[in-house]
Order: C-alpha cells, then structure tokens, then sequence
C-alpha cells in the first residue's frame, strides 16, 4: 500500500489526500491538545491480529498481565488460533505507518521477553507475524503496511514514568511481562530485549547479550555461575563466536589474518550457547530490577558526587 493512497484511518487520524499530504482534522488537533496536557488514556485504541498454531499461546494469553502488552484470544474455548497483540502505547500513531512502526518496535521488546522467559533454548516460542490491523472500537479491520521501523520508540513518553511506588517484581518469579515493565524504564533491559527479540537468538545476537552484561560490571564467572559452570565455557563460547572458519555467515566478524583458517581448541554449539547465555542474561536483568528503588531511577545509573572543586573538562 503506497503512502500516497487516499485513506482515512479512523477520525483520532491524520486523513491522507490523494497527494500524499496531511489534513489535520478537528479530531486530531484534539488529541494533539490532549497529549500536551499527558491526558493519555491507558485504553488501547489499536490492535494487530495474528495466527499461531501453538498451544502454549492459548494458555499464556489467558494468564498473560500487563499493561504495556496485551494479548488475548478471538476464538471461544480453551485453544484458538487467532488473537489480538494491542497496546495503549499505539495509541500516539498518527498513520498506519506509524501505527506499523511502534507496534514492530514493542514487539520486539515482547519477543525477547519471551525467548528470556520459556528457557535457555528457545524452542518453546515461536514468534508470530503482525496480520491485520483492527479498530478496537468497532473491530473493523484493514489491511496494513508490509514493513515498519523497528528503531522508533518501543514506549510512548508520556506512559513511561513509573510511579513512586512502583514494583517491578511483583511475585516470586521474574516473567516475561515484568521484563517488558522494566524496559520502560530501564535502557539496558530495553536494549537487551529489543535486540535478542529482533534478531533471534544466534551467536551474533548472543555475543551482544554478554557484552551488555560485562559492560554493567558483570564477570564471565557471574555469567557462568548462573548455569554453574566455569568461567572458561564463557570463553569458549567467544572463542567460538568470533571464529569465521567455524561459524561462517554467523560469526562475529569477517575474516581476519589472525584467525585466518584456525579452529579454536573448544568449540561450543549454538544450542550450549543459548543454555548459557540467555539464563545468565535473564539473571543479570532479575538483579537489576530488584535493585531498583521504586523512585524512577536504576542503581548503575546513579551518577556519583561530585568532588568539591572539581569541575568538568571541557
């Protein structure tokens, strides 16, 4: 669908003439006011269909809770194969294009939770593919743009302050739907999870997970302990990882004179790989939201005094 079609995508929408410009109607110079004054409403206005033939999807839609994401089945019984993925944080699209761009974003962010959340091999979800868009108010569904940009803001601004007594872990286990709250705040979380949601989780992607963690102080022996192992798997891991001769199109990096036809003296396979890195990367964000102090703000981010007298360099 070309964006210079003519189409009108709901009255809260900016209506596209057939030249591809924008008329701002009454509607949407309302909400234009609304937004400025944070009055943004929690009700999801937009919703995406899609397919999965997976039983694990019925179940976790029915015990799915979050705000940020939801999710839920559009056929009776205990098993469907249609649902609904909508979100309050769809609600500032302009076009579908828009629409189409945020909800690819804060897929991806679902995407990781969940591969974070199902175990270390990830082979119980199976990502599903955005189908059609419904109007939630009188469930009229079209036909949406075919590519988004995954890089806008998975968040809406406006809905992403916490609280001051706000908890992310709100029960004894860390799921899926607390990583998605914590990304809303958290850069890091919402890195790791965009990442390995977007890309999948092979060496490359893998790789990065642990370069988030040891960038936030963590040691390949905390990684490693996880899964209580040693500190040297981590470093067969990268070892592996980085080879191009092992791993061609999924290594790390091209070919490099170094490493130029030489095998490392451990190999490790992606499915090890998995099995120690995504445990030791859902441990790593657990930590953090346990130590987030329900004010808005994350430990590692704090910045530390200055010294008096002291003055920045220029």
């Amino acid at each position: 669908m070309a964006r210079s079609s003519a189409h009108s995508f709901s009255n809260a929408f900016l209506i596209l003439d057939m030249s591809g410009h924008a008329l701002a109607g009454k509607a949407a110079h309302k909400e234009s006011e609304a937004r400025s004054r944070m009055a943004v409403s929690l009700t999801p206005r937009w919703g995406f269909i899609f397919r999965s033939v997976r039983n694990y999807m019925s179940d976790w839609t029915d015990h799915w809770q979050s705000d940020d994401v939801l999710l839920w089945k559009n056929e009776p019984g205990h098993v469907s194969t249609e649902f609904t993925f909508a979100s309050p944080h769809f609600n500032r699209a302009k076009d579908m294009y828009e629409l189409k761009d945020y909800a690819l974003s804060l897929k991806a962010v679902l995407d990781g939770a969940m591969m974070l959340g199902v175990g270390p091999h990830v082979g119980g979800y199976d990502p599903f593919t955005l189908g059609m868009i419904i109007d939630l108010s009188d469930q009229h569904r079209r036909e949406g743009p075919n590519i988004g940009n995954v890089l806008v803001e998975s968040f809406d601004p406006l809905l992403s302050p916490f609280p001051a007594d706000t908890k992310i872990l709100k029960r004894s286990r860390y799921e899926p739907e607390d990583m998605i709250l914590q990304a809303r705040q958290d850069p890091v979380a919402l890195g790791m999870l965009k990442h390995l949601g977007f890309n999948g989780p092979d060496y490359r992607t893998l790789y990065s997970l642990l370069d988030w963690m040891e960038s936030e102080g963590w040691t390949e022996k905390q990684v490693a302990a996880v899964t209580k192992q040693d500190a040297a798997v981590v470093k067969t891991f990268t070892g592996t990882a980085n080879n191009v001769t092992i791993l061609g199109p999924l290594g790390r990096h091209g070919a490099m004179k170094s490493h130029s036809g030489k095998a490392p003296k451990s190999i490790m396979s992606l499915s090890d790989a998995q099995g120690l890195i995504l445990p030791a990367a859902k441990a790593f964000l657990q930590s953090r939201a346990e130590a987030f102090d329900a004010t808005g703000t994350w430990p590692v981010y704090v910045q530390p005094p200055r010294k008096k007298g002291s003055a920045n360099k220029p």
